[in-house]
């Protein structure tokens, strides 16, 4: 169960603002005029960058919360956005709060794990104020009142072989990278570990099964498909994954996609259920070298991830990685971010770069 001892976060009401220096590029996006209330809120490695997308307008760039690796929303309230960062900059704990849709920003670290890193964010879909964070040491925490409190969820830390869950670069600490639920039922939910595996709560996060048979343990992103929650998808460090019973087991489905490191995930479902992904050649220290850089590419799949093919013939947004893809609330398309600072958005008529020269972006959220 979710362990009462975790103590209350330490919320900054009123929480210094600075404006990022650097320069970006944004590039007019057709059929852009008109009033256009949608707004994306990009988490870079620098801060916030919020965005009309359709005009290219930068609306507002803030420096803090910074070094930010993922976000989510409240179900009930989208203004409610929390960003988790992966580096402890200006003194600042890991994971920041907002409530006003983006334009400032609450420290609200939980105590008890102030010095973890936060590498994954998911709102519940049906409760309302409900939270939960992956960190650093494979650690999950759950708050049901917005992050102004939080319990560990103790079921997490007791599941057979952990002890064994690894992760490359030194220390080797193991993370959180993705949490899930499963859309015809919220109480179940799924969490992909870097390097652990998935695993699996039917009651909120109180019991813990593993579902590793057949699965490579370098978890990136874990989704549930929306028409049929038998089907599970996983990118991994050796690619794509698909399970037909629940995560009973996996088998690896790599016809198409000729890149190994599949990271994003998306599952668009608009009247055809089409999935997309994104793999580079190579690991992130691979990204910065090169002449490509990590020669990343954008798949898609339209037979529920059996095969695969590239939506683009050529590498069209720098050297960077796909990191977050996420549908367009407008449309039938989806926004997506690169680890060289790049908003892609995909369209009817291809997929268009709406601005770069950012920091390494990592997630979004959009507002309407």
């Amino acid at each position: 169960m979710c362990n009462p001892l975790c103590s209350e976060s330490q919320p900054v009401d009123s929480p210094d603002i600075a404006l990022l220096e650097f320069t970006v590029f944004f590039r007019p996006h057709a059929g852009g005029e008109g009033n256009i209330a949608m707004r994306v809120c990009v988490g870079t490695s620098k801060g916030i960058v919020i965005l009309d997308p359709a005009r290219s307008i930068p609306l507002m760039v803030l420096a803090d919360p910074t070094a930010i690796w993922c976000m989510t929303q409240d179900a009930a309230d989208p203004s409610v956005i929390y960003a988790g960062a992966t580096d402890h900059l200006h003194g600042r704990g890991t994971l920041a709060r907002s409530l006003d849709g983006g334009r400032s920003w609450a420290d609200i670290s939980p105590a008890c794990a102030r010095e973890e890193q936060v590498w994954a964010l998911a709102a519940s879909p049906m409760v309302a104020d409900q939270v939960f964070v992956g960190t650093s040491h494979a650690r999950l925490l759950r708050s049901d009142d917005r992050g102004r409190s939080f319990q560990e969820c103790a079921g997490f830390l007791k599941i057979p072989g952990r002890e064994n869950w690894s992760f490359p670069p030194p220390p080797h600490i193991p993370h959180v990278r993705s949490i899930a639920f499963d859309p015809h039922n919220p109480n179940s939910m799924y969490v992909g570990v870097e390097e652990g595996g998935v695993f699996r709560t039917r009651d909120g996060g109180r019991i813990f099964e593993s579902l590793n048979d057949g699965l490579y343990r370098d978890v990136h992103t874990v989704a549930v498909d929306p028409l049929d929650s038998r089907r599970l998808y996983a990118t991994t460090g050796r690619g794509f994954y698909l399970s037909e019973n629940a995560g009973a087991s996996w088998r690896q489905m790599g016809d198409g996609i000729n890149r190994s490191y599949t990271v994003p995930l998306l599952v668009h479902e608009d009247g055809v259920e089409t999935i997309y992904t994104a793999a580079a050649a190579g690991p992130p220290p691979t990204w910065s070298t090169g002449g490509l850089g990590a020669d990343a590419m954008l798949f898609r799949s339209d037979d529920c991830g059996f095969t695969f093919s590239p939506v683009l013939a050529e590498y069209a947004w720098g050297r960077g990685m796909l990191m977050r893809l996420k549908d367009d609330p407008e449309g039938a398309g989806f926004f997506g971010v690169t680890s060289d600072g790049c908003l892609i958005r995909a369209i009817d008529s291809g997929v268009a770069t709406v601005c770069e020269k950012l920091p390494p972006a990592y997630d979004f959220v959009t507002l309407q």
